[in-house]
Parts: C-alpha cells; sequence; structure tokens
C-alpha cells in the first residue's frame, strides 16, 4: 500500500455502542473523522467533515449545520436546487444510483458520487471517502440494520439526539418481506474492486458482509500502528 491516509467514517449504527463503553472518543481524537448525519451532535469535539445526502436532514439542522461550518468543519452533501447560494460553504456532488457511473477518483473528480440503491449517506461517505484518496478507512457504525429483526435499536444515538430519519428504530428498513437482509446490501460489494484500498467495518455483527471486521480493541490498535 502507498503513503497511510487515513480516515474515520463514523456512521450511526448501533455497534459503535460497543465503542463508547471503551472511551471511544478520547481515543479517536485526533484523527480524521467524518461524521454522518446526526453523529456529529453526539460527539464531544467537532469531526473534520460533516456528510449527508437527505435534503430534509439540511432542512431541519440548517443551524447547527451553519454553526459547524462557522467553526471550520467542511461540509459535504449531495447536490440540491435548494443549496443555491450556498457552494461556497458546501461542498456538492451529483448522486448517482448506477454503479457503471460509479467510481474512485474520476468520478470525484468529475463531481459525481456513487451512493447506492437505496441512496444511503454511509455508501455517499464511502465513495467520497475512495475519491478522496483515503487508502485505509475505518467505517464505525456500518451495521445495515440490526442482527434481529425485533431489535429496534439500530442507531447509537436512538434516544440522545432528535432525529428525523427513515431508518432510526426502524429495522424493517434494512430487510426485505421475508425478514432478509435486503438485496441492496450487495452495493457495498462494489467497493472490493479497489485493491489498493483497506476498509475495514469495526462491527462483527454488521450485515455488510463484503469487508473485514474487527472488534474496537484491535481498532483501537490498529489505528496507531504506523
Amino acid at each position: 500500500m502507498s503513503q497511510n491516509k487515513k480516515v474515520i467514517l463514523l456512521g450511526g449504527g448501533n455497534s459503535i455502542s460497543l465503542g463508547l463503553q471503551k472511551n471511544l472518543w478520547e481515543k479517536i481524537k485526533g484523527n480524521e473523522i467524518w461524521s454522518l448525519n446526526y453523529g456529529f451532535l453526539a460527539m464531544p469535539y467537532l469531526p473534520n467533515k460533516q456528510v449527508w445526502v437527505d435534503i430534509r436532514f439540511f432542512e431541519k439542522n440548517i443551524d447547527k449545520l451553519q454553526k459547524l461550518s462557522e467553526q471550520g468543519v467542511s461540509l459535504t452533501a449531495r447536490k440540491h436546487l435548494k443549496y443555491a447560494g450556498l457552494t461556497e460553504r458546501i461542498e456538492l456532488y451529483e448522486g448517482t444510483r448506477e454503479q457503471c457511473n460509479y467510481y474512485g477518483r474520476e468520478a470525484c473528480s468529475k463531481g459525481v458520487i456513487y451512493y447506492g440503491r437505496m441512496g444511503f449517506c454511509g455508501m455517499f461517505a464511502l465513495s467520497l471517502a475512495v475519491g478522496c484518496g483515503y487508502n485505509n478507512i475505518f467505517l464505525l457504525g456500518y451495521d445495515f440494520g440490526t442482527t434481529s429483526p425485533i431489535d429496534k435499536k439500530t442507531h447509537f444515538y436512538q434516544g440522545l439526539v432528535k432525529t428525523m430519519s427513515t431508518g432510526v428504530g426502524r429495522p424493517e428498513v434494512y430487510r426485505n418481506d421475508k425478514n432478509k437482509v435486503k438485496i441492496e446490501v450487495n452495493d457495498f460489494n462494489i467497493y472490493t474492486r479497489e485493491t489498493d484500498v483497506r476498509i475495514t467495518n469495526v462491527s462483527l455483527n454488521s450485515n455488510i458482509p463484503f469487508f473485514r471486521k474487527i472488534d474496537y480493541d484491535t481498532f483501537f490498535e490498529e489505528l496507531y500502528a504506523d
């Protein structure tokens, strides 16, 4: 692998609760951290970048996002007409659900980001990280739902922050009518093409099967290994 360029993508999955039990915030402080959606509201300090795709998220959190920008946090979102006049504040990319248009550095340079058939922020952020040249990517809270359809604790910040999300507390969003994980999880398989990028999922029970999975103790060791 070439120069080690690391980034932590802070998703929302409840597996992050295991990290919080091990002093997560203190142990990852000082690293490049991208917060996805509502994650920044649960952090005790600022992320380096805040990422979202849903215009409703922006509309409900515009004051908080403006404050992040004023404090030096980079804002990145999927392009929408309602962001007209905000291009100096928000880095915008066209979103595509077509894998053929994906992909990596070339697509990113053209202002196009693949975000999967379900249009998830986690997919958008991962595509962006690859496109920006990060080659050691740690995924936190990338669970794609829960291990059981009756487990309603889908996100680590449930009950801690006020959210407006179709997925929070609703494991059925990630499952089909037979209570199996939706086939759209296979969209993550596209990243296995990036042979020079190491993607690690810090969630042993994640429903995403395509990346190496590790626990939090191993994560903390590898984060500072080099």
